[in-house]
């Protein structure tokens, strides 16, 4: 796997081709399985492929020309309602069953959503906003990977308008309605995917010795 990290690179510029629906599919599985803090998985993709679906989508990112040439864009997605206490309670059980943990729900409540972190947590909107897009960007990583496992390029692309900049707050709003999103919903991002038009060089990086250390 690390060869295949090590291979990466982002790819802007597509061949002029449509991508295969399974292929679609596999990235987005690979969202899908990605881990998420305490079993959240906050996420939904939408494949956007069509022409006009894609000019349409292209109005909140700052960069509307990766958006309109690509050909296809997964647009990710993040559920607020994954952090409503029977959403969580739900997901974790499942999550400690998996685990071979069997344990109450009064059990649950107590370790996991009546602690003090946790409800520090749920009150504090701003601290969930974060750990909405964490979790968000963790599927982004597994997603591009299997689109190069796939044979196809992608790059992320989150600069839009959103809860965290609202230039044009109506312009978002309606975009979310046109694919079918409420006010629960929060477009954190869109993954371009295409056939590359080259294989690109590896993408320079800090050194090692800047970034990680032994203790």
């Amino acid at each position: 796997m690390l060869k295949e990290i090590f291979e990466w690179s982002s790819n802007r510029t597509f061949k002029d081709q449509p991508v295969p629906k399974d292929k679609l599919i596999s990235v987005m599985e690979a969202g899908r399985r990605a881990p998420s803090w305490k079993n959240i998985q906050p996420w939904k993709f939408i494949a956007v492929t069509g022409v006009e679906d894609k000019v349409r989508l292209s109005e909140i990112f700052a960069i509307k020309g990766l958006i309109k040439k690509a050909p296809a864009v997964i647009l990710c997605v993040a559920s607020m309602k994954a952090w409503e206490r029977s959403s969580q309670h739900r997901s974790l059980k499942e999550l400690l069953l998996h685990s071979g943990v069997t344990m109450s729900e009064s059990d649950i409540d107590k370790m996991y959503l009546d602690s003090v972190r946790a409800q520090s947590l749920a009150q504090n909107q701003a601290s969930l906003m974060a750990r909405t897009f964490e979790n968000m960007g963790i599927a982004y990583g597994f997603m591009i990977l299997e689109a190069a496992n796939q044979g196809l390029g992608a790059c992320i692309l989150g600069e839009i308008d959103n809860e965290l900049l609202t230039v044009n707050h109506e312009k978002y709003k309606e975009i979310k309605q046109y694919f079918g999103l409420d006010e629960t919903h929060v477009i954190t991002a869109g993954i371009i995917v295409g056939v590359p038009i080259s294989a690109k060089g590896t993408t320079p990086r800090k050194e090692a010795d800047e970034i990680y250390s032994f203790y």
